[in-house]
């Protein structure tokens, strides 16, 4: 795979992380009461778990970037994505949709749905892409020009789509009248 997209695909994936895991260590009260509401845990364990998860989260961002242990990195991300996609799923088997993902912090709540699981979906398969390693070749200066372009440009549509998917269930309620 050209560099230039290993490079992308780290930045962006370190970034999503990182500011995932930067909401939870803001409102840690906030991330505990979201992951006990998953009802998937003894309440007793909720805090460890909570932070173990976070620490988790800004631990990937950051091996990702180092390439000696990117593959680490990318495993932890896998797992994580995994492990948050089971979550949602059995609560969405269980019929439980009006809780919130916890993914954004309490500034913006997001109810589950089937197309979180499917953004965690694609997100998986570009952590397993983003895991092949790239072509040896340096970079130049478009290269780079490209990168910083990949990275805002993936940014933007990411948080664009995440304010959709929380806006989703509102606007179903408005639609229905409810």
């Amino acid at each position: 795979m050209d560099p230039v997209v290993t490079v992308s695909l780290c930045i962006c994936m370190s970034l999503l992380f990182a500011v995932g895991s930067a909401h939870k260590l803001r409102a840690p009260a906030a991330f505990r009461s979201a992951l006990m509401e998953y009802r998937l845990l003894p309440p007793s364990m909720s805090a460890v778990v909570a932070m173990i998860l976070t620490v988790t989260e800004l631990l990937a961002a950051l091996l990702v970037l180092i390439p000696a242990v990117r593959a680490a990195g990318f495993a932890a991300m896998a797992g994580l994505l995994l492990l948050y996609t089971g979550a949602i799923g059995i609560n969405l088997y269980r019929g439980r949709r009006d809780i919130d993902c916890g993914c954004s912090g309490p500034a913006s709540r997001h109810e589950l749905s089937g197309w979180l699981v499917l953004r965690n979906v694609l997100l998986f398969g570009l952590v397993v892409f983003a895991g092949v390693p790239p072509a040896v070749r340096s970079l130049n200066w478009l290269d780079l020009l490209l990168i910083a372009f990949t990275v805002l440009t993936a940014s933007g549509l990411y948080l664009g789509m995440n304010q959709l998917l929380a806006q989703a269930p509102r606007m179903s309620r408005l639609r229905s009248g409810v």
